[in-house]
Protein backbone atom coordinates (compact mmCIF):
# COMPACT_ATOMS: atom_id res chain seq x y z
CA UNK A 1 0.00 0.00 0.00
CA UNK A 2 1.34 3.43 -0.39
CA UNK A 3 0.07 6.83 0.67
CA UNK A 4 -0.06 10.10 -0.24
CA UNK A 5 -1.18 13.02 0.74
CA UNK A 6 -2.06 16.13 -0.73
CA UNK A 7 -1.75 19.44 0.86
CA UNK A 8 -0.89 23.40 1.17
CA UNK A 9 -0.84 25.93 3.15
CA UNK A 10 -3.36 28.08 1.84
CA UNK A 11 -6.42 27.85 0.66
CA UNK A 12 -7.80 28.14 -3.06
CA UNK A 13 -5.52 26.28 -5.08
CA UNK A 14 -7.85 23.79 -6.22
CA UNK A 15 -6.44 20.87 -3.61
CA UNK A 16 -9.33 18.83 -3.67
CA UNK A 17 -10.67 18.63 -7.19
CA UNK A 18 -6.63 17.71 -7.58
CA UNK A 19 -6.91 14.87 -5.45
CA UNK A 20 -10.12 13.29 -6.83
CA UNK A 21 -8.77 13.74 -10.31
CA UNK A 22 -5.53 12.29 -9.48
CA UNK A 23 -7.44 9.10 -7.43
CA UNK A 24 -9.45 8.56 -11.09
CA UNK A 25 -6.51 8.61 -13.36
CA UNK A 26 -4.76 6.08 -10.95
CA UNK A 27 -7.62 3.95 -10.95
CA UNK A 28 -7.87 4.16 -14.60
CA UNK A 29 -4.37 2.93 -14.93
CA UNK A 30 -4.35 0.06 -11.76
CA UNK A 31 -7.51 -1.02 -12.56
CA UNK A 32 -10.58 -1.33 -10.06
CA UNK A 33 -10.21 -2.04 -6.39
CA UNK A 34 -6.64 -0.42 -6.16
CA UNK A 35 -7.38 3.43 -5.52
CA UNK A 36 -8.95 4.97 -2.22
CA UNK A 37 -9.51 8.58 -0.93
CA UNK A 38 -9.81 9.89 1.93
CA UNK A 39 -11.17 13.11 3.08
CA UNK A 40 -9.61 14.64 5.64
CA UNK A 41 -10.43 18.06 5.65
CA UNK A 42 -13.54 19.51 7.56
CA UNK A 43 -15.55 21.45 4.60
CA UNK A 44 -16.68 17.39 3.40
CA UNK A 45 -16.51 18.07 -0.06
CA UNK A 46 -14.17 15.72 -1.64
CA UNK A 47 -17.49 13.03 -1.81
CA UNK A 48 -18.91 15.58 -4.21
CA UNK A 49 -16.53 14.84 -7.00
CA UNK A 50 -17.39 11.29 -7.01
CA UNK A 51 -21.35 12.18 -7.70
CA UNK A 52 -21.99 10.96 -3.94
CA UNK A 53 -24.87 13.19 -2.68
CA UNK A 54 -25.66 12.58 0.71
CA UNK A 55 -24.01 15.03 2.76
CA UNK A 56 -25.31 13.28 6.04
CA UNK A 57 -22.84 10.56 5.32
CA UNK A 58 -21.07 9.09 8.32
CA UNK A 59 -17.44 9.72 8.20
CA UNK A 60 -14.17 9.23 9.51
CA UNK A 61 -15.02 11.85 12.09
CA UNK A 62 -17.96 10.35 13.78
CA UNK A 63 -16.69 6.86 13.43
CA UNK A 64 -13.37 7.82 14.69
CA UNK A 65 -15.22 9.14 17.90
CA UNK A 66 -17.16 6.15 18.23
CA UNK A 67 -14.22 3.87 18.45
CA UNK A 68 -15.10 1.81 15.11
CA UNK A 69 -12.84 1.42 12.21
CA UNK A 70 -13.35 2.76 8.60
CA UNK A 71 -13.98 -0.26 6.65
CA UNK A 72 -17.79 0.78 7.03
CA UNK A 73 -17.72 3.91 5.82
CA UNK A 74 -16.13 3.02 2.15
CA UNK A 75 -18.44 4.67 -0.53
CA UNK A 76 -18.03 2.50 -3.96
CA UNK A 77 -18.80 4.76 -7.24
CA UNK A 78 -19.11 4.44 -10.75
CA UNK A 79 -15.45 5.96 -11.33
CA UNK A 80 -14.05 3.00 -8.97
CA UNK A 81 -12.66 5.38 -6.39
CA UNK A 82 -13.61 4.12 -3.22
CA UNK A 83 -14.32 7.13 -1.09
CA UNK A 84 -13.89 7.25 2.45
CA UNK A 85 -15.74 11.05 3.12
CA UNK A 86 -14.54 13.49 6.28
CA UNK A 87 -19.05 13.04 7.16
CA UNK A 88 -21.19 15.24 8.79
CA UNK A 89 -19.97 16.32 11.94
CA UNK A 90 -20.49 19.03 14.39
CA UNK A 91 -18.38 21.85 15.50
CA UNK A 92 -18.06 19.89 18.93
CA UNK A 93 -17.35 17.33 17.14
CA UNK A 94 -14.92 18.32 14.87
CA UNK A 95 -12.86 19.91 17.98
CA UNK A 96 -13.21 16.18 19.63
CA UNK A 97 -11.68 14.75 16.54
CA UNK A 98 -8.94 16.85 16.01
CA UNK A 99 -8.06 16.69 19.86
CA UNK A 100 -7.94 12.69 19.45
CA UNK A 101 -5.58 13.57 16.80
CA UNK A 102 -3.19 15.54 18.33
CA UNK A 103 -3.33 13.05 21.45
CA UNK A 104 -2.28 9.86 19.08
CA UNK A 105 -0.15 11.62 16.41
CA UNK A 106 -0.10 8.11 14.25
CA UNK A 107 -4.30 7.58 14.80
CA UNK A 108 -4.60 7.87 10.56
CA UNK A 109 -1.94 5.69 9.43
CA UNK A 110 -2.94 3.23 12.28
CA UNK A 111 -6.69 3.68 10.77
CA UNK A 112 -5.74 3.24 7.31
CA UNK A 113 -3.78 -0.18 8.04
CA UNK A 114 -6.94 -1.30 9.93
CA UNK A 115 -9.51 -0.67 7.61
CA UNK A 116 -9.26 -3.65 5.11
CA UNK A 117 -7.30 -2.00 2.19
CA UNK A 118 -5.43 -4.26 -0.01
CA UNK A 119 -1.63 -4.16 -0.08
CA UNK A 120 -1.64 -3.16 -3.53
CA UNK A 121 -3.60 0.15 -3.41
CA UNK A 122 -3.08 3.71 -3.56
CA UNK A 123 -4.78 5.51 -0.68
CA UNK A 124 -4.97 9.05 -1.62
CA UNK A 125 -5.46 11.91 1.34
CA UNK A 126 -7.17 15.17 1.29
CA UNK A 127 -6.25 17.51 4.17
CA UNK A 128 -7.40 21.40 4.68
CA UNK A 129 -5.13 24.22 3.85
CA UNK A 130 -2.91 25.46 6.31
CA UNK A 131 -0.58 23.71 9.33
CA UNK A 132 -3.18 21.82 11.17
CA UNK A 133 -3.38 18.26 12.97
CA UNK A 134 -4.32 16.71 9.97
CA UNK A 135 -1.28 17.74 8.22
CA UNK A 136 0.50 16.55 10.82
CA UNK A 137 -1.05 13.03 10.48
CA UNK A 138 -0.48 13.14 7.04
CA UNK A 139 3.30 13.57 7.28
CA UNK A 140 3.37 11.15 9.58
CA UNK A 141 1.68 7.79 7.76
CA UNK A 142 2.44 9.05 3.92
CA UNK A 143 4.86 7.48 1.19
CA UNK A 144 4.64 10.77 -1.08
CA UNK A 145 3.35 14.18 -0.18
CA UNK A 146 2.21 16.57 -2.82
CA UNK A 147 2.21 20.46 -1.95
CA UNK A 148 -0.61 22.13 -4.48
CA UNK A 149 0.63 25.48 -5.43
CA UNK A 150 -0.84 28.35 -7.88
CA UNK A 151 1.97 30.04 -10.21
CA UNK A 152 0.98 33.49 -7.98
CA UNK A 153 2.61 35.63 -5.23
CA UNK A 154 0.68 33.94 -2.47
CA UNK A 155 1.87 30.43 -3.04
CA UNK A 156 5.31 31.71 -3.19
CA UNK A 157 5.37 32.96 -0.35
CA UNK A 158 3.64 30.05 1.65
CA UNK A 159 6.80 28.08 0.31
CA UNK A 160 9.61 28.88 3.94
CA UNK A 161 6.51 28.17 6.32
CA UNK A 162 5.62 24.15 4.23
CA UNK A 163 9.63 24.23 4.36
CA UNK A 164 9.57 24.24 7.70
CA UNK A 165 7.25 21.97 8.01
CA UNK A 166 9.31 19.65 5.80
CA UNK A 167 12.41 19.74 8.20
CA UNK A 168 10.82 19.00 11.00
CA UNK A 169 9.27 16.20 10.03
CA UNK A 170 11.99 14.97 8.50
CA UNK A 171 13.26 13.89 11.83
CA UNK A 172 9.89 11.35 12.28
CA UNK A 173 9.37 10.20 8.82
CA UNK A 174 13.11 10.27 6.75
CA UNK A 175 10.89 8.25 4.35
CA UNK A 176 9.08 10.55 3.27
CA UNK A 177 9.26 12.27 -0.27
CA UNK A 178 7.86 15.66 -0.71
CA UNK A 179 6.70 16.99 -4.31
CA UNK A 180 5.56 20.72 -5.10
CA UNK A 181 2.42 20.51 -7.35
CA UNK A 182 1.86 23.83 -9.64
CA UNK A 183 -1.58 24.02 -10.71
CA UNK A 184 -4.07 25.69 -12.62
CA UNK A 185 -0.92 26.82 -14.64
CA UNK A 186 -1.91 29.73 -17.38
CA UNK A 187 1.23 30.53 -20.04
CA UNK A 188 -0.64 33.37 -21.64
CA UNK A 189 -0.48 35.20 -18.72
CA UNK A 190 2.86 36.50 -17.92
CA UNK A 191 3.29 37.28 -14.10
CA UNK A 192 1.42 33.90 -14.01
CA UNK A 193 4.07 32.23 -15.94
CA UNK A 194 7.08 34.63 -14.61
CA UNK A 195 6.09 32.96 -11.59
CA UNK A 196 6.22 29.31 -12.83
CA UNK A 197 10.18 30.17 -13.96
CA UNK A 198 10.69 31.47 -10.39
CA UNK A 199 9.30 28.51 -8.53
CA UNK A 200 11.27 26.17 -10.76
CA UNK A 201 14.25 28.25 -10.42
CA UNK A 202 13.81 27.98 -6.48
CA UNK A 203 12.81 24.40 -6.39
CA UNK A 204 14.20 22.77 -9.06
CA UNK A 205 13.61 18.97 -9.09
CA UNK A 206 11.40 19.10 -6.31
CA UNK A 207 9.02 20.81 -8.35
CA UNK A 208 6.85 17.98 -10.36
CA UNK A 209 7.49 17.32 -14.04
CA UNK A 210 4.18 17.56 -14.85
CA UNK A 211 1.50 20.58 -13.60
CA UNK A 212 -1.67 20.97 -14.28
CA UNK A 213 -2.62 23.75 -16.75
CA UNK A 214 -5.79 25.95 -15.70
CA UNK A 215 -9.20 24.44 -17.40
CA UNK A 216 -12.77 25.58 -16.79
CA UNK A 217 -13.52 21.76 -17.98
CA UNK A 218 -12.24 20.97 -13.72
CA UNK A 219 -14.93 23.31 -12.50
CA UNK A 220 -17.62 22.75 -14.90
CA UNK A 221 -17.17 18.71 -13.80
CA UNK A 222 -17.87 19.82 -10.38
CA UNK A 223 -20.89 21.19 -11.46
CA UNK A 224 -21.77 17.72 -12.89
CA UNK A 225 -20.44 15.82 -9.60
CA UNK A 226 -18.04 13.72 -12.01
CA UNK A 227 -14.25 14.16 -12.08
CA UNK A 228 -12.82 16.44 -15.32
CA UNK A 229 -11.32 12.58 -16.86
CA UNK A 230 -15.18 11.56 -17.43
CA UNK A 231 -16.32 15.06 -18.04
CA UNK A 232 -13.59 15.98 -20.48
CA UNK A 233 -10.90 12.82 -21.13
CA UNK A 234 -9.70 15.04 -24.12
CA UNK A 235 -9.30 17.90 -22.69
CA UNK A 236 -5.75 19.97 -21.72
CA UNK A 237 -6.19 19.51 -17.48
CA UNK A 238 -7.40 15.59 -18.26
CA UNK A 239 -4.01 15.25 -20.18
CA UNK A 240 -1.76 16.50 -18.03
CA UNK A 241 -3.18 14.89 -14.68
CA UNK A 242 -3.21 11.33 -16.90
CA UNK A 243 0.77 12.00 -17.18
CA UNK A 244 0.81 12.80 -13.54
CA UNK A 245 -0.46 9.69 -12.88
CA UNK A 246 1.83 7.46 -14.97
CA UNK A 247 4.93 9.56 -13.08
CA UNK A 248 3.29 9.09 -9.67
CA UNK A 249 3.00 5.26 -10.69
CA UNK A 250 6.59 5.03 -11.35
CA UNK A 251 7.70 7.20 -8.56
CA UNK A 252 5.52 5.07 -5.70
CA UNK A 253 6.70 1.79 -7.71
CA UNK A 254 3.43 0.48 -8.38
Amino acid sequence: MSVVGIVSMKGGVGKTSVTANLATALAQKLGSGRVSVIDLDPQNALHWHFGIHDPETEGVCRQSLRGEGWGGIALANEFDVTCLPYGAASEPEREAFEALLSNQSHWIGDQIGQAGLSEDRVVLIDTPPGSTVYLRQVFACADLVLIVLLADAGSYATIPAMESWLDEMSAVSPHLRSVYLLNQIDRSDSFNRDVADLLQRDIGDRLAPIGIHGDEAVSEALAFQQPVLTYDPYGQASHDIARLATWMITTLNR
